[in-house]
C-alpha cells in the first residue's frame, strides 16, 4: 500500500495522504508499514532501493504523520499554500516587497504544495527576468533524488507538455517524476526530474549539449516525431519481455482530477506517445508520476478535460483508453522495425 501511494501518486494532492492516513490510522501502525516497505523494496534486488524510493517514502510518511498527529485540517490547501508563500518570502529576502507580491500572486493554490521551496525559488527568479516568447530552462542536479532537475518557463498553449517529453526523450533522458502547472499571466511552470540511460542524474559536463538540444527541439528545429524513430528501438535482448497493458480511470483519487494509470512495457519514447495523444485529445494534463520496474512502467497522469472537468462519462473514458492502447501498439511497432 505504502509502495504504491508513494510511487504511483501525487503525494502532493492532499487527498493521497489523507486517504493514506484513513487506511492507516494509526501512527503505530504507520511506523510499522513503513519499516515492512522499505524492506520489501529493498529485498527485491541490490539496486532496487535507490534515493528517490528513499524521498517518496519519506515524504509520505511525514505528511502522513502529521495529519495523523495534528489531525487531518492540516492537509487544507490553503494552509499549505500559506506557509509555502511565507518560506518563498523567506528565501527572496533580498527582493523587493513588489516583486514579491507579483510572483506570490500569479500562481494557483496546487502550484504552491506539489513543488518544494527550492523549485520555487527557481521559478520565480525565471519568471521575473523572462522576455516576451522567450523559453527558459533551468537544469540543476538533485542529488536528494538520483536525478536532475529541469525546470521550463515559457507561454502557455496547447500540447506544450507532449512538446517537453518529446524534447526529453530525443535527448535519452529517462523522466521519472513531472510536474505542470500554469500562472495566472498566461506562463506555464513545468518540472521534471530526469536519469540518464543508466539510471543516475546527469553528469554536470553533459548540461550543456542537454540544455542545447532540449531548446533546439522546443523551438522546432528539431521535428520530434521524425527524429525520435531512429532512437526508440527497442534492443534486441528487450524485445522477448512481455507485458500486458491495463489502463485504468480513478475520479476519488483527487478532489480536482482524474487519475488515468497505465501499465504496460516501458521502451524510449513512450512517455511522449502517450502525452501527445492525450494533448491531440484535449486532456489537460497536471501532472505526470512515472514507476518503472524493470521491463514494467506505470505512468501515473493527473488530468482534465478542456473545461476543467473530471472524465466521468464512461463513454469517454473508453475512448480515451482506445486511443492511448493504439499509441501504446503504434509504438511498439514502429520501434521493432
Amino acid at each position: 500500500l505504502m509502495s504504491d501511494m508513494a510511487q504511483k501518486r501525487d503525494i502532493a494532492d492532499p487527498r493521497t495522504v489523507r486517504d493514506f492516513a484513513k487506511a492507516v490510522q494509526t501512527i503505530k501502525r504507520l511506523d510499522l508499514l513503513c519499516v515492512l516497505t522499505v524492506c520489501d523494496i529493498r529485498g527485491v534486488g541490490p539496486s532496487t532501493w535507490n534515493n528517490w524510493k528513499a524521498v517518496l517514502i519519506r515524504a509520505l510518511y511525514r505528511q502522513t504523520w502529521r495529519a495523523l498527529e495534528d489531525g487531518m485540517e492540516a492537509l487544507n490547501r490553503e494552509n499549505r499554500g500559506a506557509e509555502a508563500k511565507k518560506i518563498l518570502r523567506e528565501a527572496l529576502s533580498e527582493w523587493s516587497r513588489k516583486d514579491l507580491q507579483v510572483e506570490t500572486a500569479r500562481h494557483y493554490s496546487s502550484y504552491w504544495q506539489g513543488l518544494h521551496v527550492t523549485a520555487h525559488v527557481v521559478f520565480a527568479k525565471l519568471l521575473r527576468d523572462i522576455s516576451e516568447n522567450e523559453i527558459v530552462i533551468d537544469l540543476h542536479p538533485d542529488d536528494d533524488r538520483d536525478a536532475t532537475r529541469a525546470c521550463f518557463v515559457m507561454h502557455d498553449h496547447p500540447g506544450i507538455f507532449a512538446r517537453m517529453t518529446g524534447a526529453l526523450a530525443l535527448v535519452g533522458a529517462n523522466v521519472v517524476d513531472a510536474r505542470s502547472y500554469t500562472t495566472k499571466d498566461g506562463f506555464v511552470t513545468d518540472a521534471f526530474w530526469i536519469q540518464d540511460s543508466d539510471g543516475n542524474p546527469y553528469d554536470v559536463a553533459r548540461l550543456p549539449r542537454l540544455r542545447t538540444m532540449i531548446e533546439r527541439t522546443l523551438a522546432g528545429e528539431i521535428v520530434t516525431r521524425i527524429a525520435i524513430r531512429d532512437r526508440d528501438r527497442i534492443k534486441k535482448r528487450e524485445k522477448a519481455f512481455q507485458v500486458p497493458t491495463h489502463i485504468t480511470f480513478d475520479n476519488d483519487g483527487s478532489d480536482i482530477y482524474t487519475i488515468i494509470e497505465v501499465d504496460t512495457r516501458d521502451r524510449p519514447g513512450l512517455l511522449h506517445d502517450l502525452t501527445s495523444m492525450l494533448a491531440a485529445s484535449n486532456v489537460y494534463i497536471a501532472n505526470a508520476v512515472i514507476a518503472t520496474y524493470g521491463e514494467q512502467v506505470v505512468d501515473t497522469f493527473y488530468v482534465k478535460d478542456m473545461f476543467g472537468l473530471k472524465y466521468y462519462s464512461t463513454s469517454k473514458q473508453r475512448t480515451l483508453e482506445k486511443r492511448l492502447r493504439k499509441a501504446i501498439t503504434d509504438g511498439v511497432e514502429r520501434a521493432a522495425q
